[in-house]
């Protein structure tokens, strides 16, 4: 049923942390996921105070004082932004800050449609006609050197804050504020945009005694961060675990407002409130409509306003819905229109696209078909403008970069980027990445591979564990949610739910459990009686209080007989009626181990020999058998 390989890991040792407090499963969570001492673990589950930004960020008080003076002065400063999340939350921050320390803050973003990515010439020359002296650049600046020389030949003087790849010298520039000037193994150096701006607001904040300015500046940080797909480890997972939850209680009206539509207003926010329903609201204005909508919805003060920009906000978005729903089904019948081969990278390219969309339909198809992926639409100018998603592994922005005397410009993440091209090197670029993905491709560590950290019964996921995993949060990129796997699933019922999910009832050694698969299965006209899953365990509110539902990731069907490789031979391996593990070789030869303890475990294997015994680890760790004490 499933196209990918599930890596069913051997079972581990876990008596070493028998002081932490924690499930089985979530100490082989955290153990393969390098975390294996006590300490670790500690520290992780209680991140330590981070070090002083100062210390790490060599411009960082050289450009809080040119603000301050700016400040005490009475001079308006620009804050140019960028229009997804992550920059519109970081200009919102900032200028709230500057505001209640008696600044002069004026917001600047580009649009989409009209102007594209980041610090520009149109914005400069707009901040000079304002007659501002003072730019500061939130989540982009970096690669925008054109505009940077423009700025200076003006006598604008520029503070960088940015986190994308720096491609290129910075020159004329009064201070970069920027996760790579920190030291290598600094916990800053994960940090989002609206990280690196929420450091020099705290900077700035710091130098006036008073009442805390900070409140929304932290709820901010939380959602552009989540936002952002910035790796939740680090500074970013000390700011999140210590400040997301005080987002239900926030003072931002805007904030709230967005939280009510979504429908979340009244409960604990979590990552995932963040990605699912509050960062698409938000994106939705840069993606289609003017994002200066979404920084005077975070920056209202007054609640008579609030209701009709609201409703913009959310109109909006029921349209980015469907130009996104449409834009996907458009590229996805071009993908499959041969349904024998699909492209290593993944390239679509038609002039009539949205550019608010691109983005996340490139993002849907890397998710569909575990290949990079980029799309494109007309600027309008003979050029296309693309927006490129990757999956693990696979760093885009250096595919991007070793195509790059065909493109015009380009930036971005590992995962993510954005770029310009002629439409004449359109082919050529296909052609490039194709090569260099087909490289990725004949990697075996590269195919569609799951994962799965821990096996466990059904009749181990109680309220301990969901409190356990809540222990974890927050997830996101480099925090993922623990993924668990079971065999031997049977189906009580199954049915399908409005957004075309797969629901079933699930038991397993007499204990029933609800489970939802998102984007069903292949074929809907047949589910075996038994069925293998991975799967997440999130926490759901019912009548009967919190329980857990399964988030199932893949299906199996269930098979008693499991084949598997070791050493290029070939092998099987089953459970029969009376606990008895057969391993078969390609002779029919056999091996036969009664189950017992893990004390009998041991001394049967020992007298077997390493062979025997790799034979019958790998056989207890692919049949889900975890010996007992």
């Amino acid at each position: 049923m499933s196209d990918h390989i599930w890596n069913v890991p051997k079972n581990l040792n876990i008596e070493s942390l028998s002081d932490i407090p924690l499930s089985s499963s979530l100490k082989e969570v955290l153990i393969r996921r390098g975390l294996t001492n006590p300490k670790a673990i500690n520290n992780y589950l209680n991140p330590q105070p981070l070090p002083q930004p100062a210390e790490h960020f060599p411009d960082l008080e050289k450009a809080t004082n040119k603000i301050i003076n700016s400040v005490k002065r009475s001079q308006p400063i620009a804050i140019c932004g960028d229009y997804d999340a992550d920059g519109m939350t970081s200009t919102a921050l900032l200028v709230d800050v500057l505001s209640k320390i008696k600044g002069r803050p004026v917001p600047f973003i580009p649009s989409r449609q009209n102007e594209g990515y980041g610090l520009n010439i149109s914005l400069v020359n707009k901040v000079a006609k304002e007659g501002i002296s003072l730019i500061i650049t939130v989540d982009n600046g970096v690669s925008a050197n054109i505009a940077i020389n423009h700025a200076k030949k003006l006598g604008i003087e520029l503070i960088i804050t940015d986190h994308h790849k720096i491609n290129c010298s910075l020159t004329n520039i009064f201070a970069l504020i920027h996760p790579d000037t920190t030291p290598q193994d600094s916990p800053y150096r994960s940090i989002a945009g609206v990280g690196v701006t929420y450091i020099l607001a705290e900077s700035i904040a710091n130098k006036f005694k008073g009442k805390d300015v900070l409140g929304i500046a932290r709820d901010l940080l939380c959602i552009g961060t989540v936002a952002d797909m910035a790796s939740l480890t680090g500074a970013n997972r000390y700011w999140l675990k210590k400040w997301i939850k005080n987002i239900q209680n926030t003072e931002c009206i805007g904030l709230k407002g967005l939280m009510k539509n979504a429908k979340i207003h009244n409960k604990s926010i979590t990552s995932h409130d963040i990605g699912f329903k509050i960062a698409p609201r938000i994106n939705s204005i840069g993606r289609i409509d003017d994002p200066k909508l979404i920084i005077e919805l975070l920056l209202e003060k007054d609640e008579s306003k609030l209701s009709e920009k609201l409703s913009n906000c959310e109109e909006i978005n029921k349209r980015r819905k469907f130009i996104t729903s449409s834009v996907e089904k458009e590229a996805l019948k071009i993908v499959t229109a041969d349904n024998k081969y699909i492209n290593s990278f993944i390239l679509l390219a038609q002039p009539h696209w949205n550019p608010g969309v691109i983005g996340l339909v490139a993002s849907r198809l890397m998710d569909k078909f575990s290949r990079p992926t980029a799309i494109l639409t007309s600027d309008g100018d003979g050029n296309f403008r693309g927006s490129a998603r990757s999956p693990k592994n696979f760093d885009i922005v250096d595919a991007l970069h070793s195509c790059s005397d065909l493109l015009e410009q380009y930036g971005g993440h590992s995962a993510a980027a954005g770029f310009t091209i002629k439409a004449s090197n359109l082919m050529k670029l296909e052609n490039k990445l194709q090569s260099i993905a087909n490289s990725w491709m004949t990697n075996e560590e590269n195919l569609f591979k799951l994962n799965p950290e821990s096996n466990i019964y059904f009749n181990d996921i109680n309220t301990k564990l969901l409190e356990d995993i809540n222990m974890l949060e927050p997830f996101g990129i480099n925090n993922s949610q623990p993924i668990f796997w079971s065999r031997g699933c049977n189906i009580i019922s199954s049915s399908y739910g409005y957004f075309d999910q797969l629901i079933l009832k699930l038991s397993q050694g007499g204990k029933t459990i609800e489970a939802v698969k998102w984007g069903g299965i292949k074929n809907k006209n047949y589910l075996p009686k038994k069925i293998d899953i991975v799967f997440n365990i999130e926490s759901k509110l019912t009548k009967m209080g919190i329980t857990p539902l399964l988030n199932i990731i893949d299906i199996n069907k269930y098979s008693e007989e499991i084949q598997f490789k070791i050493n290029k031979r070939k092998y099987r391996c089953k459970l029969d009626i009376n606990n008895t593990i057969i391993i078969m070789n390609q002779e029919n030869d056999c091996i036969k181990y009664v189950l017992g303890n893990k004390e009998d475990y041991s001394k049967f294997v020992m007298a077997k020999g390493p062979y025997i015994k790799e034979l019958l680890d790998t056989s207890v760790s692919i049949l889900g058998i975890n010996i007992k004490n």
